[in-house]
């Protein structure tokens, strides 16, 4: 069932119980001011009553006086001594020591009064037709088994027809979305993404969410070629070395050299596999603990000093630098930095910084090389990309994407700068550990 057809139904529904519950409350302050009206004008016959008895005196033969001057539907009955002194033909049969009062008897409204008679009390009982209230009251009903589904059927059609024109925006946003993804651009404008209603808002977030997609599907498209093209250059190096080294007969010395370079070749794919599984790890399975950044980066310098001894690499730290995060992923993000530096610095000399200030701590990884052109900066951290002035390497461009992508886990700021008189200046600033 459709959201429009639901929308009528339940509109309808919603109608038939309110003029129900109306038509309750209107049928029962009908009825009683119905019973009110017969009671008043029961009241009203009384003056009359009397008038006819006094007007009539009683001739003390049987039967007991008619009554002709009253309402065809009303009978009446007077009492006087416990004796019938006036009644009329029709008079229900009703107990005659009923106290004064009104109430129903016998299927009539009955009023009991004191009235006068030849200068003593007597006892008028007036009884009127139930007919009087009730056939009003079937009327009202009848009126409502006609009014109520005519009118529960006419908002049921109105309803549909009004669903149909507000849902049309919904239908036509929803062809346009069926089409943009037969088609595959996502970058589409939707239907009614400007309008400053519900669904003007529907079509803006989808249109945003749209572009969004559009964007990871093209980062995610050019991560996945790039990585193919950077794993396929070594495979094709090393499966060239081993042809070679099964081509002929191949010294010792030989196939060391064959050996070592394809050792070389396979860890150059084991650290771009483990850099691509860590970006995909994104910020899943971080234990977020106190950890002393100056320790991280200390020890991370140290095994940059043995495997790079000609590089001048110093170290220095000042201040609490702990900070809330995950110790591997900053031990990543400290060792890309200083590898960078290592790969394209070019051998020039380095350092390390690690300082906790009262609102940050910061981490800063400079080198003297040939710096980057300023155009390239706000580029660096982008998943494979490289700078092929000045700068060159083995790289796979992967490094200070992993670092961007730890610095946003800790919620760190990353930034990057061309150092005077040359070479590059990474600083990245985390929050403080707070005492809590």
């Amino acid at each position: 069932m459709t959201i429009r057809t639901r929308l009528a139904l339940g509109v309808a529904l919603q109608t038939a119980v309110v003029v129900l519950v109306v038509a309750a409350v209107q049928f029962l302050a009908l009825r009683s001011f119905l019973a009110v009206a017969e009671y008043e004008r029961l009241e009203m016959l009384i003056p009359r009553l009397e008038q006819e008895l006094a007007a009539r005196p009683r001739s003390g033969t049987s039967p007991p006086l008619e009554i002709t001057t009253l309402p065809r539907n009303v009978d009446v009955r007077v009492l006087q001594g416990g004796q019938v002194v006036a009644v009329t033909e029709n008079f229900p049969p009703i107990p005659a020591d009923l106290p004064p009062g009104y109430a129903p008897r016998a299927g009539h409204d009955v009023l009991i009064a004191t009235v006068t008679l030849r200068g003593g009390a007597a006892t008028a009982q007036l009884a009127s037709d139930v007919l009087g209230v009730v056939n009003p009251l079937r009327a009202y009903l009848r009126a409502l088994a006609v009014t109520v589904p005519t009118a529960a059927a006419l908002v049921a059609l109105l309803s549909f027809l009004l669903a149909g024109r507000l849902l049309r925006p919904v239908a036509r946003l929803q062809e346009a979305a069926a089409r943009l993804g037969q088609r595959g651009d996502l970058r589409t404008p939707l239907p009614g993404a400007g309008r400053n209603d519900e669904v003007g808002r529907l079509a803006g977030t989808l249109q945003t969410s749209f572009a969004q997609l559009a964007d990871v599907r093209e980062r995610e498209e050019e991560f996945t070629r790039a990585a193919a093209h950077d794993l396929r250059s070594p495979l094709a190096a090393l499966k060239m070395r081993l042809q070679g080294s099964l081509a002929g007969p191949r010294s010792e010395a030989e196939l060391r050299e064959d050996m070592a370079e394809a050792l070389a070749d396979v860890e150059r794919m084991r650290r771009l596999t483990e850099h691509l599984l860590l970006l995909a790890r994104g910020v899943r399975a971080v234990q977020l603990l106190p950890v002393d950044l100056a320790r991280v980066a200390g020890e991370a310098v140290d095994r940059a000093r043995e495997a790079a001894p000609d590089v001048r690499l110093d170290f220095e730290t000042r201040g609490d630098a702990t900070v809330i995060g995950d110790e591997a992923l900053l031990t990543h993000l400290v060792e890309n930095l200083i590898g960078n530096g290592l790969r394209y610095g070019q051998g020039a000399d380095m350092r390390v910084n690690v300082g906790g200030e009262a609102d940050h701590v910061r981490l800063t990884v400079q080198d003297a090389g040939p710096g980057v052109p300023e155009t390239a900066l706000p580029h660096l951290a982008e998943p494979f990309y490289q700078v092929n002035t000045a700068r060159g390497g083995d790289g796979n461009g992967l490094g200070l994407a992993i670092v961007q992508r730890v610095a946003q886990t800790h919620g760190a700021t990353l930034r990057f700068e061309n150092g005077e008189p040359g070479g590059l200046r990474v600083a990245v600033d985390f929050p403080p550990a707070r005492p809590d």
